[in-house]
């Protein structure tokens, strides 16, 4: 019986009902699913495309969401992280509850919601985040679009600092022993192409491990470059791991208001370029202290490939 039923679900999310009339026809459809996956208090969500699994959405026990794509087919392509929530300088990520996430005809649904972080468990306004995902199996591309919402308590201040919309948190090796002889740079990124109103560069973490300009834009698009990572950790002395292309990310936030006093800031911990197990690059686009608005509502685009 039970093996009855689940054909039947297989048959109702790969066939679906094109035309109108009297001559329907069927055609066959791709089925987005979602795989909950815990590893202690941290809840994994799995979001697959028929057998692949090409995104996950990561929870941590103190509300820190984590958004991780893999648009490529390499079982190691894996490589840089979205923190999709708001928080204040030296904050804790804290207090995301994801109120759904539903897989549906030709898309994964997400909505999340929670409080601004500030310090190690304080919080200073709410925030709310609605956004689908689609893959595309042929381009190898995961993209997603929604809307991005916070609402402060208040105003900023000098006491408050800048206000981080989200973090980008990436790895990149300098001066390592590679898989293919000698040494050099290596890691999950090369780059990060920064664009906006009257805003085009390039970012290179070893060039400018603290980039702050002060370019003022209302739309932002962050287009980190992924790298081929071939570190030796054999030679520096751990264990094997395999090389792999690790995927780009591209994020772009466009205000629905002007003036917004948002910039791009970037650091590189070279304290830590020999690491390869660690996040030493942490990119995030600010709202100035000195902003006058309480309320900030984005649209959002994301976008993966290897």
């Amino acid at each position: 019986m039970k093996r009855i039923i689940w054909i039947g679900l297989v048959i109702m999310f790969t066939i679906g009902i094109t035309g109108c009339g009297s001559n329907p026809v069927l055609t066959l459809i791709s089925s987005y699913s979602i795989q909950n996956v815990y590893s202690g208090n941290n809840l994994e969500r799995r979001l697959y495309l028929n057998d692949h699994h090409f995104l996950s959405i990561i929870t941590t026990s103190e509300g820190a969401i984590s958004i991780r794509p893999h648009p490529g087919e390499d079982v190691n392509g894996w490589g840089s992280s979205l923190y999709l929530q708001p928080f204040l300088p030296g904050a804790t990520l804290r207090n995301t509850v994801i109120e759904s996430a539903v897989s549906e005809l030709g898309r994964i649904s997400l909505k999340a919601s929670g409080k601004v972080s500030k310090g190690n468990s304080e919080t200073y306004g709410n925030w709310n985040l609605n956004i689908r995902f689609v893959y595309d199996h042929s381009a190898k591309k995961v993209s997603g679009s929604g809307t991005y919402t916070i609402n402060l308590n208040t105003f900023l201040s000098n006491a408050t600092g800048d206000l981080n919309l989200f973090k980008l948190a990436s790895n990149y090796l300098s001066s390592v022993p590679l898989l293919s002889g000698g040494t050099g740079d290596t890691g999950d990124m090369r780059r990060a192409d920064v664009t906006g109103q009257n805003i085009s560069f390039s970012w290179s973490p070893p060039a400018l491990p603290s980039y702050f300009p002060n370019n003022i834009t209302d739309n932002l698009t962050i287009d980190i470059i992924g790298d081929y990572n071939n570190v030796d950790t054999v030679a520096q002395g751990y264990a094997r791991i395999e090389p792999a292309q690790k995927p780009g990310i591209k994020i772009t936030l466009n205000s629905h208001n002007a003036g917004i006093n948002m910039i791009f800031g970037a650091i590189y911990d070279t304290a830590k370029n020999k690491d390869f197990w660690e996040d030493n690059v942490g990119i995030t686009p600010l709202i100035l202290k000195k902003s006058t608005a309480l309320n900030y509502v984005y649209n959002v685009e994301f976008e993966s490939t290897p």
